[in-house]
């Protein structure tokens, strides 16, 4: 059983993987700061809440166990994605951005020292604007001793009905790595967007009519507006989307 480091958690979605692969692991603990994604974090996934270390700022990295397997962290895109302001990992004055905490994850990693580290972000990270944030992500695992393979994927190549794509760092301890590490083949997409949708949904979660029709005014959703087929896919959702929800449309003829 693998001994397993949590951080930028959300509601869980590495944990979620594990344990679709049948990989059994012990949780030392995880680490997310919004209650919501917490709780659901928590029920989710059969823990207490008392192992969330929370801010990722406050956690001191030499209380942590020093026999950690794996460590996952999905550090914050929003200063790095397209739909954000793009600081990268310092703002105009020097301050570390959202995306700098990436720097937090890297401290962990560097006094933990687990055998894999495993990193999630948009494609974006990779993009131009980014290369030099990108290099020192690189370089700086480097340095604590890891080989890096990365490589961007699309989730609709991987049995997801969406169109998402996203960079994934394996980052693998030189002294365990056998460099046979290959990242997996596209495998042919057998669901649909229909097949993921409920029949029946309580009305709590729809929008008012009054938003909706705010939304369907709007110069964004002229630009944006979303038809799905039910046998298609979903397009990329973006930061703004959970903040004024795009009205999505699923054709079922």
């Amino acid at each position: 059983m693998i001994k397993y480091l949590s951080l930028f958690s959300g509601i869980g979605a590495f944990e979620k993987a594990l344990e679709n692969l049948s990989i059994p692991y012990e949780l030392v603990g995880y680490c997310e700061i919004d209650k919501y994604a917490s709780k659901a974090y928590s029920i989710i996934h059969n823990v207490p809440e008392s192992l969330n270390f929370g801010d990722i700022t406050l956690i001191n990295e030499k209380q942590l166990p020093k026999d950690i397997d794996l460590v996952t962290y999905g550090f914050p895109c929003q200063d790095i994605s397209l739909a954000g302001k793009q600081k990268g990992f310092e703002d105009e004055n020097g301050n570390k951005t959202r995306s700098g905490l990436f720097f937090d994850a890297l401290r962990i990693i560097e006094e933990c020292r687990p055998q894999i580290a495993i990193a999630e972000n948009v494609k974006n990270l990779t993009g131009k604007r980014f290369t030099e944030q990108f290099n020192i992500v690189l370089n700086s695992l480097e340095s604590a001793g890891y080989n890096n393979y990365w490589k961007v994927l699309n989730a609709k190549d991987y049995e997801i009905p969406q169109n998402r794509e996203r960079v994934f760092i394996i980052s693998i301890r030189k002294d365990v790595d056998n460099g046979l590490f290959n990242f997996p083949t596209p495998i042919p997409l057998k669901k649909c967007l229909g097949d993921l949708l409920e029949d029946e949904v309580d009305p709590k979660y729809y929008v008012s009519q009054k938003t909706l029709e705010r939304i369907q005014t709007s110069p964004f959703y002229k630009k944006h507006n979303m038809i799905h087929s039910r046998g298609g896919i979903c397009s990329t959702l973006l930061m703004r989307d959970y903040k004024e929800p795009k009205c999505v449309k699923v054709n079922y003829e």
